[in-house]
C-alpha cells in the first residue's frame, strides 16, 4: 500500500512537470503540433508527420534563440522575448487555473493562482530562451 501511494505521488509529479514543461515551450509545441496535423492530413503518414513535427519544434526554438543572440537592439530583443513568452504565459494561466480549480479554490483565488502561474511560466520561458547552450565537454 505504501508503494502504491509513493508511485501515485511520483506519477502526479511527473505529470505536472510534463505539463509545465510543455507550457514553457508552448510556441514550439504549437508549431510542431500544427505541422504534424497538416502533414498527416496531406498524406505524410504518422512517421512523416512526427518527423516534420520534431523538425518544426526544434526549428522554432532554434530560430528564436539565434534571433535573440544575434541582436543587441533592445526593442527587437523585447519583441522576440514577448513572441516566445506570451503563448507560454497563456498556457501557464490555463494550466494553473485548471489545477487551482481541481484543488477546490473559489473564483477569485483560482484567478489569482492562475495569474501567478502565468507570470511564473512566462518568466521560465524567458529564462529558458536566454539560457546559454549546455557545455558539451561536461
Amino acid at each position: 500500500m505504501l508503494f502504491a501511494i509513493l508511485f501515485n505521488f511520483a506519477g502526479l509529479g511527473l505529470f505536472c512537470w510534463l505539463l509545465y514543461a510543455l507550457a514553457v515551450d508552448a510556441l514550439a509545441f504549437f508549431a510542431a503540433l500544427s505541422i504534424a496535423f497538416a502533414a498527416f492530413n496531406a498524406g505524410a503518414g504518422i512517421i512523416g508527420a512526427v518527423a516534420l513535427a520534431l523538425i518544426a519544434g526544434v526549428g522554432v526554438l532554434t530560430i528564436m534563440r539565434i534571433g535573440l543572440a544575434a541582436t543587441r537592439s533592445w526593442p527587437l530583443r523585447l519583441a522576440i522575448t514577448l513572441i516566445y513568452a506570451i503563448p507560454a504565459g497563456v498556457a501557464g494561466y490555463q494550466l494553473s487555473g485548471a489545477f487551482a480549480g481541481l484543488g477546490g479554490a473559489s473564483g477569485p483565488w483560482r484567478d489569482a493562482m492562475a495569474i501567478l502561474g502565468a507570470l511564473a511560466v512566462a518568466a521560465a520561458a524567458r529564462a529558458r530562451l536566454e539560457a546559454p547552450p549546455p557545455d558539451p565537454a561536461r
